[in-house]
């Protein structure tokens, strides 16, 4: 018997990755991983680098109560990441022009095309270090969308 495929988070995380990888403002990034390990050992040669993931608390369902409708609600996990050999400000203004280009790409695509009712983003958490000879930054984005099922 084959494995079951995702129809709900899977399709919504592929959607994300297609927005980010067609948005013209992010042609500069070098690729958008969805693995987190992948992420994290990005080559220097790699970057800037998105990586989109589940939240830890990645899907909800709340009952309507009005039919058979359900509302789901997806969170994930969009985190961007610079490198800068000038310095840290360098690093970190490279890093916000970046995040503001994720936030307007996923801005034009409210609904992923349908796939969702709406989406919503907001930045919840950035970093920024001295890693041997370069500043490196990165940011999270917490991405919000609600699907209802019927």
């Amino acid at each position: 018997m084959p494995h079951p495929q995702s129809t709900r988070f899977v399709p919504i995380r592929e959607a994300i990755c297609e927005v980010l990888v067609s948005a013209p403002a992010l042609s500069e990034v070098e690729s958008v991983v969805r693995d987190r390990e992948a992420f994290a050992r990005a080559p220097a040669t790699q970057y800037p680098v998105i990586g989109v993931f589940f939240a830890d608390t990645a899907g909800a369902e709340r009952l309507r109560w009005a039919g058979n409708r359900r509302d789901h609600s997806y969170q994930l996990e969009v985190h961007v990441a610079v490198r800068a050999l000038e310095s840290a400000q360098a690093s970190e203004d490279l890093l916000f022009g970046y995040v503001e280009a994720v936030e307007e790409a996923l801005r034009a695509a409210p609904t992923l095309g349908g796939l969702v009712r709406f989406m919503s983003a907001a930045l919840v958490r950035r970093v920024r270090a001295k890693v041997e000879s370069y500043w490196h930054s990165q940011a999270v984005l917490l991405v919000t969308c609600e699907q209802r099922v019927e």
